[in-house]
């Protein structure tokens, strides 16, 4: 049923003639006969081409870029090394061009126009040259980003565009990572032949490879909408409390934290950056799960720890305490991590700040196994007082004076954190 709908859906796209072809492809009708030539490409009897076609172009022009010569991907293709007509299933389908220029597009867009490279850049794609075609989805989704963006520094402009190239391009690497480690390498570990790989290939990445995008607009747009309310209803708040309309809240301020992996520069050089990958995957899991139920949030990935930030310092040690617990039981080496308590500006989806840094500093001191507080955090939760031991004022590289620091003590029958 998906192959069929595929077919009709092929067959209702408009053809392309090679002329048609060579500009989206961006190269010459020269080039295409070469394509035809050693099997890259056909074309139908009327010499016309369907846009698979232009993805196959594509992914032969960036073997090339890589040093593979024509002649070399004549024999690859000759020899089923590679398989270009199924391709297009793995690639997403490139808008049409528009006919146009980038030094077209620039132009239209005013004293804003010189923000295409910087913001393209920004999002971690090449910068194109004036004379390079534009496609009919860039030109719209960058026009609305810097009109959108046109009445407050340019800087912002430039923020925004980093805040989704930077999402953007770890969702991709990591989906592509996770179906080659899943489906692909395991197939072809087992199956030889490219007519034995292909087709137990072609179902998973029919369904995936178009989920993706899908997936990722969709998830944004739900954490946009909680996002966007959480922000109106502190907007409000704000104001009716200025009117006296609702009472003060208290002035607590949130505790961050810093966990970190003991050893892990030493285990990914013995092990391998295999090892050191599955450990981040790993606890990056655990942490999600620990700390959303704690009441925090996981503010970001570190590869060989997590910044945490938590709205109660006392939620937050426990919180903490359990995630070091089941690192232990999760067969992860164990942990060290500091908090501390104050003040955070939150930018971008981080957090930034004295309180960070004093938090990374604590961590960075603390042995393996070993959760250290601020005394700030001891004073946030009296009803725990019992369970810190003071170490005194220690002296923390990093930190110009000793900080008073106590050191969480685990109840007998758990296991040391």
């Amino acid at each position: 049923m998906e192959d069929e709908a595929g077919s009709r859906e092929d067959a209702q796209r408009p053809r392309l003639s090679a002329e048609a072809l060579a500009s989206e492809a961006e190269t010459t009708v020269e080039r295409i006969r070469e394509l035809v030539k050693i099997g890259a490409i056909t074309p139908a009897a009327d010499g016309t081409f369907d846009r698979g076609d232009l993805i196959r172009a594509r992914v032969v022009a960036a073997f090339e870029a890589e040093g593979f010569s024509l002649a070399q991907m004549a024999i690859a293709i000759r020899e089923r090394a590679i398989a270009l007509e199924s391709v297009p299933l793995f690639y997403p389908e490139p808008s049409p061009r528009t006919g146009r220029t980038f030094g077209e597009f620039t132009a239209e867009l005013g004293d804003r126009g010189h923000l295409i490279g910087p913001v393209l850049a920004a999002m971690g794609l090449s910068a194109p040259s004036p004379d390079a075609p534009t496609r009919g989805a860039e030109e719209q989704l960058l026009r609305a980003l810097i009109e959108g963006w046109s009445t407050v520094d340019e800087a912002y402009t430039l923020r925004a565009a980093r805040i989704f190239g930077d999402a953007a391009r770890r969702a991709a690497d990591n989906w592509v990572a996770l179906f080659a480690e899943a489906i692909s390498r395991p197939v072809e570990a087992t199956y030889t032949t490219l007519e034995d790989v292909v087709p137990r290939l072609l179902r998973p990445a029919a369904i995936l490879s178009p989920l993706g995008p899908k997936l990722l607009a969709w998830l944004l747009e739900r954490h946009l909408e909680r996002t966007m309310t959480d922000l109106n209803i502190g907007r409000i708040e704000r104001r009716l409390e200025a009117r006296g309309l609702l009472p003060s809240a208290p002035v607590d301020p949130p505790a961050v934290a810093f966990v970190d992996v003991s050893g892990f520069t030493r285990l990914t050089a013995d092990r391998g950056d295999e090892y050191g990958a599955r450990i981040a995957v790993r606890l990056a899991e655990l942490a999600d799960v620990v700390v959303r139920r704690r009441g925090g949030r996981v503010m970001k990935l570190l590869g060989d720890g997590v910044l945490l930030l938590f709205e109660s310092p006392c939620d937050g040690v426990g919180a903490v305490a359990e995630l070091s617990r089941e690192m232990v039981k999760a067969d992860l080496p164990m942990a060290h991590a500091g908090l501390h308590v104050g003040p955070v500006v939150e930018r971008d989806g981080d957090i930034f700040g004295s309180t960070v840094n004093v938090a990374a500093r604590i961590a960075s001191h603390a042995p393996a196994g070993t959760i250290l507080v601020s005394e700030a955090v001891v004073l946030q939760c009296p009803s725990m007082t019992g369970r810190f031991e003071p170490l005194g004022e220690v002296t923390v590289r990093g930190l110009v004076d000793p900080i008073r620091l106590y050191r969480w003590k685990p109840l007998p029958a758990t296991i040391a954190s």
